[in-house]
């Protein structure tokens, strides 16, 4: 009988920074599962629970984009407004804490966008093995662009939106 070999999870650190020009009361209300369909043209997710139709502490949402391990599970763990917000994500494959900071400086708001991202069995580790850390930061260049755009174009205002919850 051959001795099993133990599974070593694999885990990345992945932190990118932006800038915009407005407040963080501007920026945070748009960093929301439902909000995002208003900037982020490719975005989509089912969400599954949310008292108020929008991102609070305990929403719980599902996405399913390529590269990420399988359909992914969303909770909001930590919810700040203005200030902060957390994710722990969760596919078949990979387990990742989505951290989001907003801090006002002269002139805008700094973001940094953090994610810590483990692997869950050896398919996970193969997902991580396979990772390019330019492609994080494009993501967050792009996402910065995005947002830059439907703020500008909005005057810096957000509207109220409001989702009707998955039935899935």
């Amino acid at each position: 009988m051959r001795p099993m070999i133990p599974f070593i999870a694999k885990t990345i650190f992945m932190t990118a920074n932006m800038f915009l020009p407005y407040q963080p009361a501007d920026i945070y209300p748009l960093l929301c599962p439902v909000r995002e369909y208003e900037w982020i043209a490719e975005w989509k997710c089912d969400l599954i629970k949310s008292e108020s139709g929008v991102n609070e502490k305990g929403c719980i949402f599902r996405t399913n984009f390529e590269g990420c391990g399988g359909p992914e599970i969303w909770v909001t763990s930590v919810f700040e407004p203005n200030k902060r917000l957390e994710f722990v994500r969760t596919s078949p494959s990979l387990a990742t804490l989505y951290e989001i900071e907003l801090e006002a400086v002269p002139g805008g708001t700094e973001l940094t966008w953090t994610q810590h991202v483990t692997a869950l069995n050896p398919e996970g580790n193969l997902l991580l093995e396979q990772h390019d850390p330019k492609q994080y930061n494009e993501m967050i260049q792009s996402l910065e662009t995005k947002l830059n755009v439907y703020l500008t174009k909005h005057n810096g205002g957000t509207t109220p939106a409001t989702c009707t919850p998955s039935a899935n």
